[in-house]
């Protein structure tokens, strides 16, 4: 159907209306145009510089308040509850359990004293050496296991030998070795940290590809350069799954070391805590033990990121 003679000149009227005021807008745009300038002076109200720290908390808050964040803390919440109902109706076996309600009392009255302090601090101290003397041995063993198939010939069948005995039977034999306590204990974490470190660090050397290696050598690339180039941050993925997986074994072993022969420490706590009947703080140092071990495999996890930026990428 044709349009009729009206509605064409409302068309062509809407048109000529729609015309003009484009052209008002682009010369309002050209009279606000000095010099090839833009004239902000009408604009400059609309923006506002933030501080530093505001700069801070908006983005503290905007990635705190996340989805992802905010189904964390409601897994957390959904926990307390179920803890709550099983301790206050009794439900077995959590007749004994005591509640959140008396774990945070005694949260509120232990966490602040020096006892506290002291357990956390002389625990840390133990992980902390007994991992890294691990990972300084465990790391060169694995990377050399994995590059020399005959340094792997040699150490290899004593390692997978040694691998499979539990680490706690170690506990009546360091006290025998060591005359110190301090350096049982340390000894023990290294053995938790150092099977996973050195199985991973090699499992990672074999895990790089022959034909990277066998197109550096065609390129001219001396072993050194393979080593390092290649070989080395190829690895690394799975050397820092061997350092998490460690750094977790180390807190199971420094906690049944202070249990059987420390005068100090998480693990020495909590099996006091026992014996006393005092059982809020039993599950209290529980947390803390949880606590400290996020803490450290959050810090292996940021040194990870930082030694290898190419995994943001993908």
């Amino acid at each position: 159907m044709e349009p009729t003679e009206s509605e064409g000149a409302e068309v062509a009227q809407e048109t000529t209306i729609r015309i003009e005021s484009e052209q008002e807008a682009l010369g309002a745009g050209k009279a606000a145009d000095n010099g090839g300038q833009v004239d902000w002076s009408n604009r400059i109200g609309a923006y506002r510089e933030y501080s530093a720290l505001e700069k801070f908390l908006r983005r503290s808050v905007r990635g705190m308040f996340n989805y992802s964040n905010l189904r964390k803390i409601l897994s957390l919440v959904i926990i307390v509850i179920l803890w709550q109902l099983v301790t206050t109706y009794k439900i077995p076996p959590f007749t004994r359990v005591p509640s959140p309600n008396e774990v945070w009392k005694e949260a509120v009255a232990f966490i602040p004293s020096t006892h506290c302090l002291m357990c956390v601090i002389f625990s840390m101290g133990r992980i902390y050496l007994g991992f890294m003397i691990a990972c300084l041995i465990g790391i060169p063993l694995g990377l050399m296991m994995g590059w020399n198939r005959t340094f792997k010939n040699f150490t290899f069948p004593t390692f997978e030998s040694l691998r499979p005995i539990p680490v706690i039977s170690w506990i009546p034999l360091s006290v025998i070795m060591f005359p110190l306590t301090e350096h049982s204990i340390v000894f023990l974490v290294f053995l938790g940290a150092f099977y996973p470190i050195v199985l991973n660090t090699l499992l990672g050397v074999e895990s790089v590809r022959a034909d990277y290696i066998q197109g550096a050598l065609s390129l001219g690339s001396k072993p050194r350069h393979i080593f390092f180039d290649i070989i080395l941050p190829g690895a690394l993925p799975s050397i820092f799954t061997g350092m998490t997986v460690g750094m977790g074994l180390a807190w199971v072993m420094v906690v049944a070391a202070e249990m059987v022969a420390g005068g100090y420490g998480l693990g020495y706590m909590t099996w006091e805590s026992y014996i006393l009947i005092a059982y809020p703080r039993i599950i209290l140092g529980m947390f803390i033990i949880g606590a400290c071990g996020y803490l450290s495999s959050t810090v292996l996890r940021y040194l990870a990121t930082k030694a290898m930026p190419w995994r943001s990428l993908f």
